[in-house]
């Protein structure tokens, strides 16, 4: 659908227009033969848990962490840590969702 869209110009690039699309383009790229990212091999390259890791992998000093969709699955973590502490989502950009909690209250 791309090419047909092209209508027979060359693609010689495939840029994409917001973090949301990030995912997305590497995929296309890969599927159109241009210039690319590739595809991370460790997981979506946009998932902040996948990045602290693949820093850590390289010998750099990354941020303790803990991985979780339920409260339970990072209650341990959030009780040695000092407050204060930062929630983030995983697959949002900036500061999007992102809260410092400075209570364990705040962080549930």
């Amino acid at each position: 659908a791309v090419r047909a869209a092209a209508g027979g110009r060359p693609i010689v690039a495939c840029i994409v227009g917001a973090e949301s699309g990030v995912t997305f383009a590497d995929k296309l790229s890969l599927e159109l033969g241009v210039r690319s990212n590739g595809i991370f091999p460790a997981g979506d390259r946009r998932n902040k848990s996948v990045q602290q890791k693949a820093v850590k992998a390289a010998g750099l000093r990354a941020v303790r962490e803990a991985l979780g969709t339920t409260w339970a699955e990072v209650a341990d973590f959030v009780e040695q840590e000092p407050m204060p502490i930062v929630v983030k989502p995983v697959e949002s950009c900036g500061s999007d969702g992102v809260k410092l909690c400075k209570t364990k209250e705040e962080a549930r």
